[in-house]
């Protein structure tokens, strides 16, 4: 069978199961320049070797009628009760578990999707917590998310083209040497490549060779790389001395070839129901090896949820979820360690002017190591998750951030062990 032979090439191509679009092994394999055959055997690889282990979504924190309420936990234990973990472990709203280092030694997060829920469950993690033998823990509520595994929030809501640009801006501001970077964003919809390269002469496209069409740009050595998949990659970012007429140029040329850089308007009074929110969680939480069918989730909604409601339907309300972004993305779980991220970090920020809590973390949420970047009414106001490749990264990372000057003080708790794992960031 097929395998992927290293880190680098398994990050690549988890990277590639993630989209705005349903996973479908034609679309994906086309786009990395693979046989479908070929693709489906290193996806098997992968499941053999539980590097992957199931399709799911990233939901937007930001839905109405009610935001997602992100909730923590930190609790002070022994390895003596291990009954304490089974009994959170079977809370449904419980996203992650670690067991860390610190005045805790464990430390979950619980997502609920409205203030009744969590004040229902928070009963039942009183009654758990009331057995332990410390009876030590402590509740976090977050004030705001800024991001979600890999996702910025801020971003949510961004034409392409103010994407695009937000990208380019912090490459520029923050380069400080000549290595070859780049850069990409995903286009809602497929792109029809035959058509753009039959109407454009200076378009390069042989895909026996290479799976996309290869642009360049006019006096700047960079390459636009656009995919059928919808994905479009700046290649080649190594002198961004004249940046505003870089992005002008980029931004030009994507457009002059007939590529729309906006989205669908979003509709600001959109809120969604029970149904939505139950396809949400079966797309969450209901998928397996493959990703699930409308006819799958109709069962589901039949046997299980006693409602009956059609697939035409189903696709419609998953389209319009899309669209108004309550779908972040579609990604798979995995296995960070098998995938080469060593590290993982629970990171508190203080901030040396209080005032500037969201000035600052709109700074951080554009830092690849932070997946998650939540604001809470403490303190330390800033809670971020943390991966990085190499654990001396961290190190590193610690540094650059400080060189800021504006952050007064940090505190770290470094994972142990994942118990329940939070696992499909965006991979970087």
């Amino acid at each position: 069978m097929s395998i992927l032979k290293n880190h680098v090439e398994v990050q690549r191509f988890i990277k590639n199961l993630s989209g705005k679009t349903k996973f479908i092994v034609s679309k994906n394999s086309r786009a990395v320049g693979l046989s479908r055959q070929t693709y489906q055997n290193k996806l098997d690889g992968l499941r053999d070797q539980k590097i992957i282990t199931n399709f799911t979504i990233n939901i937007n924190p930001n839905i109405r009628p009610n935001n997602l309420k992100y909730v923590m936990l930190e609790i002070k234990t022994n390895p003596k009760e291990p009954e304490l973990v089974k009994r959170l472990l079977e809370i449904p709203q419980l996203r992650m578990l670690d067991g860390i280092i610190g005045d805790f030694s464990l430390f979950a997060l619980f997502i609920f999707k409205s203030p009744e829920e969590y004040y229902q469950i928070l009963n039942t993690i009183d009654k758990i917590m009331a057995k332990s033998y410390f009876k030590k823990y402590q509740i976090i509520e977050t004030i705001k998310v800024f991001k979600t595994n890999g996702i910025s929030l801020r971003k949510s809501k961004m034409t392409l083209e103010e994407e695009l640009l937000d990208q380019l801006s912090c490459m520029i501001k923050e380069k400080k040497d000549n290595k070859n970077e780049n850069i990409e964003i995903e286009l809602p919809e497929k792109i029809d490549l035959n058509r753009i390269a039959q109407n454009n002469i200076d378009i390069e496209y042989n895909p026996e060779k290479f799976p996309g069409l290869v642009l360049k740009i006019e006096n700047f050595p960079v390459t636009i790389l656009i995919f059928s998949n919808g994905k479009i990659v700046i290649d080649g970012l190594k002198d961004v001395s004249k940046g505003n007429l870089l992005k002008n140029n980029i931004i030009r040329s994507i457009e002059k070839i007939g590529i729309k850089l906006d989205k669908k308007d979003f509709d600001p009074t959109y809120e969604i129901d029970n149904i939505d929110y139950a396809i949400l969680s079966i797309l969450r939480d209901g998928q397996g090896l493959k990703p699930i069918s409308t006819y799958e989730i109709r069962n589901i909604f039949k046997e299980q949820l006693k409602t009956e409601i059609s697939q035409s339907t189903i696709h419609n309300r998953i389209k319009k979820l899309e669209i108004q972004g309550a779908i972040l993305n579609y990604t798979v779980n995995f296995c960070p360690k098998k995938i080469g991220f060593k590290g993982k970090y629970l990171l508190r920020i203080k901030p040396k002017d209080p005032s500037k809590y969201n000035e600052l973390a709109l700074k951080l949420d554009m830092n690849k190591n932070i997946t998650d970047l939540f604001r809470i009414g403490e303190q330390y106001g800033l809670f971020a998750i943390v991966r990085v490749k190499k654990i001396e990264e961290y190190a590193t990372f610690i540094r650059d951030l400080y060189s800021s000057e504006e952050i007064e003080d940090t505190y770290t708790n470094f994972v142990l062990d994942e118990l329940k794992q939070y696992i499909n960031f965006s991979v970087f």
